[in-house]
């Protein structure tokens, strides 16, 4: 009896094994309707939770008098089976950044081989949403732009 007391002591004390890799239920922090402000713009990301393996989202730009822009997302495993954020912005060319970080509320992705931009950063705290893309310019030095939303519903 004291022998079996003192395994069970063993293994609740066994330290546990950790994903070295995130899985995409790391990343359902992002999921909800996030909407934003710049000027007369209305930015809005859309985020699914994840199922299936996968997140899907789209973002849309509306501006007064002018096309809507948009882009349609889906967070899962690249061709190598790593995480990765599929861009397809509507009339350009797909793009994909491999998730090099992740943490609850931080996930940043990266594609050093794409023009612009080559990482692209999301962070939440509370019901906001923060995003940046940066990537570097001609004759040195990066160019940075970010955007942030709150989420839907919630006080401003």
């Amino acid at each position: 009896m004291r022998a079996l007391f003192l395994a069970g002591l063993l293994l609740l004390a066994a330290p546990t094994a950790l994903s070295a890799e995130p899985v995409i239920d790391d990343l359902s922090w992002l999921a909800g309707q996030w909407v934003g402000q710049d000027g007369d713009r209305r930015i809005e990301e859309h985020y699914m939770r994840p199922a299936g393996g996968i997140i899907l989202g789209m973002s849309r730009t509306v501006r007064p008098g002018k096309a809507p822009e948009a882009e349609f997302i889906r967070i899962g495993p690249d061709a190598a089976g790593q995480l990765a954020y599929h861009a397809h912005p509507l009339g350009q060319a797909p793009a994909s950044f491999a998730l090099i970080e992740s943490m609850p509320g931080l996930a940043i992705f990266a594609n050093p081989h794409h023009d612009f931009p080559q990482k692209i950063t999301y962070r939440r705290t509370g019901d906001s949403l923060t995003a940046t893309i940066e990537g570097p310019v001609k004759g040195g030095g990066v160019k940075r732009f970010g955007w942030s939303w709150r989420l839907a519903g919630s006080a401003p």
